[in-house]
């Protein structure tokens, strides 16, 4: 079995359901690249590193297994998915369908408020900058996105979409892991921009590139790690 030493232990929030709580780490490991593509991992092994009973892993397995995020093999063992570009790519399609509707109506009703909170985010970002957080950038950079669902009151599409971005995500990170930041601030910085002047087309054009790099990104990174992609 593989080591999963590197897991990472998520906090338990209050009222949260244990199911919940091994999905959302489990999530966040696959994600984040704590748990690699075509690494195997063991039911019982994740029980006791969260601390909770077979039951609540076991489905946590079993809904990720539905999204494509674990592969069962009978009599064998379960190990997270390779990253199969076919699933990134509407994983993006999704997220860029959807998005450039979002920005174009938080342009229309964005506060200052909302863009004081998106200017603090950017700059936090810019602090990770020497250190090379990646994971932290990552979900810097996801929580700037979660923003413009928030100021349009869509939240629940944001929640609906959460295992597609999965899937995205891996991309995302291996891409910080490997380059540096400078490209995202560079187009987040295009997209806060764009918002303060409420400028939708300008919004939607910042978006567009922004989500379409992961594209490019892939081709460069299957390359370099064939090992973590469908060949």
């Amino acid at each position: 079995m593989a080591d999963i030493s590197d897991l990472i232990i998520l906090h338990k929030k209050p009222h949260e359901l244990t199911r919940d709580y091994a999905l959302r780490c489990l999530e966040y490991n696959i994600s984040n690249l704590h748990l690699k593509p075509g690494q195997f991992v063991s039911e019982q092994i994740i029980c006791q590193k969260l601390g909770v009973s077979r039951t609540p892993v076991r489905e946590a397995f079993s809904k990720l297994a539905n999204e494509a995020l674990l592969v069962i093999y009978p009599q064998i063992g379960t190990c997270v998915s390779l990253i199969d570009s076919r699933q990134v790519q509407e994983a993006r399609f999704t997220r860029w369908i959807i998005e450039k509707a979002i920005i174009e109506i938080a342009c229309q009703i964005r506060t200052e408020e909302d863009l004081v909170w998106l200017k603090e985010n950017l700059e936090h970002q810019k602090n990770l900058l020497s250190c090379h957080d990646y994971e932290g950038f990552l979900e810097l950079d996801n929580l700037f996105h979660q923003k413009f669902f928030e100021i349009c009151k869509m939240e629940l599409t944001r929640v609906l979409i959460q295992s597609l971005l999965v899937h995205f995500d891996r991309v995302r990170a291996l891409y910080l892991i490997e380059m540096d930041f400078q490209r995202t601030i560079k187009e987040h910085e295009s997209i806060l921009e764009a918002l303060q002047a409420q400028d939708k087309k300008k919004a939607v054009e910042a978006i567009d590139l922004h989500l379409t790099q992961v594209l490019t990104d892939m081709d460069v990174l299957s390359a370099r790690f064939p090992q973590f992609f469908v060949s």
